[in-house]
């Protein structure tokens, strides 16, 4: 297209993205990094183009992405403010942009880049961006996000439903685009196994913190104000559910925490905890996120991928993988939809969660060659959409 050619040419061009190049110095979130990585290799093919990022690992994110790192030693608004002030462009996403379930802070905090661009009189851009539905909203985010992303010059979005929030707040179907999630522009970094596995990857989470209080999960337990629930039910469930699994089809279980550390309640913590509860613990194992590549390549060894996070179900897809999705949140709901793989969604509601999965996955197990090339279909589909990120970007910030 005609409009792919014509880049506006400075000495370069300095775009700051709020995702992260390294969440945390003691922990990770795969999801996160893997939204980074995929923004990295899509505007790698923009000449001249210098990438900014927050980071708690400045050297290892410089090394390992090429980026600039802004470190957030020193408080992580003080390092966005110093990355908007450096920056041309400044691009807020991908992900979940706007919920207040975890914390009413999330949304303030993700539009506050928009903010600092406009008092520094920046250009904005939204990439593949995911909006809370219904009560995941509190009452005066919808104007919110009318006014700071109404000034984006332009916004792609990971779902019909967050693209018809936005049309439905008045912002105008030139500026909004329906993309796909950024990290399906990984696709062709992963090859779809053909091995016959034999191999359940799991994902799991606590998410008992997400009850709408002021206070993010980290900063409540700084405090000494947030209390644990007793989670040793729920975690019995998936360990009968799982040995059941063993006993009856055989092959392993493999667990995949997405998040570590102490921003949230660390994935790895309930893996573990799991695990002592089962009687065939000897057959499940930990798949820690020592590099992003490794960690997506293991989760394309698996037969099927049962998932509480969302980047469980999504890069599933990405590598090729069944998924099964029990989500926590309606980005989760959202996504499967957007798959057509809504009769694979396992709603954590239901008071049979454990036995309506066990079903789910052995109908897979016994026969997936169906649903493996349904997935795959989707896998080259979602792909090819996810390219309108790069290309409504570059139309909206750097055409002349």
């Amino acid at each position: 297209m005609p409009w792919e050619r014509r880049y506006i040419a400075p000495m370069s061009i300095k775009v700051f993205t709020s995702s992260w190049g390294q969440l945390e110095k003691t922990g990770s979130n795969v999801g996160d990094e893997a939204i980074f990585a995929a923004q990295v290799k899509d505007l790698a093919a923009i000449p001249d183009l210098e990438l900014g990022v927050m980071s708690a690992m400045p050297e290892r994110t410089r090394e390992r992405f090429g980026a600039v790192p802004f470190d957030v030693t020193n408080g992580r608004l003080s390092a966005m403010r110093e990355a908007v002030k450096w920056s041309d462009i400044v691009i807020v996403g991908g992900g979940e942009l706007a919920q207040d379930r975890s914390s009413l802070l999330y949304t303030p905090y993700n539009l506050f880049p928009l903010r600092l661009a406009k008092h520094y009189g920046k250009r904005t851009f939204a990439w593949s961006v995911g909006i809370g539905q219904a009560d995941e909203l509190a009452s005066w985010t919808p104007w919110q996000l009318r006014k700071w992303m109404g000034r984006c010059s332009g916004v792609t979005v990971r779902d019909r439903p967050s693209y018809d929030t936005l049309l439905g707040l008045g912002l105008s179907p030139e500026k909004v685009l329906l993309a796909s999630d950024s990290t399906f522009t990984l696709t062709d970094d992963f090859t779809p196994s053909t091995d016959g596995s034999d191999i359940l990857g799991v994902a799991i989470r606590n998410v008992s913190n997400r009850s709408g209080r002021l206070l993010p999960l980290e900063i409540r337990r700084k405090l000494g104000i947030h209390r644990e629930q007793d989670m040793s039910g729920v975690r019995r469930r998936w360990a009968a559910m799982l040995d059941r699994h063993i006993e009856e089809r055989g092959g392993t279980v493999q667990f995949f925490p997405f998040h570590t550390g102490s921003l949230s309640n660390s994935d790895d913590l309930e893996c573990e905890a799991v695990i002592s509860l089962m009687k065939h613990g000897k057959s499940a194992s930990v798949v820690m996120p020592r590099s992003i590549e490794s960690f997506i390549e293991q989760m394309g060894r698996c037969r099927v991928f049962l998932t509480v996070p969302l980047h469980g179900a999504i890069l599933s897809v990405v590598t090729g993988t069944v998924p099964v999705s029990m989500p926590y949140a309606t980005k989760g709901f959202r996504f499967m939809e957007q798959a057509r793989l809504e009769g694979l969604t396992v709603d954590p509601a239901d008071r049979n969660w454990d036995e309506t999965a066990y079903r789910t996955i052995g109908e897979i197990w016994s026969d997936q060659g169906t649903l493996r090339d349904h997935v795959l279909s989707v896998r080259g589909e979602l792909a090819e959409i996810c390219r309108l990120n790069i290309r409504h970007f570059t139309r909206t910030c750097l055409s002349g």
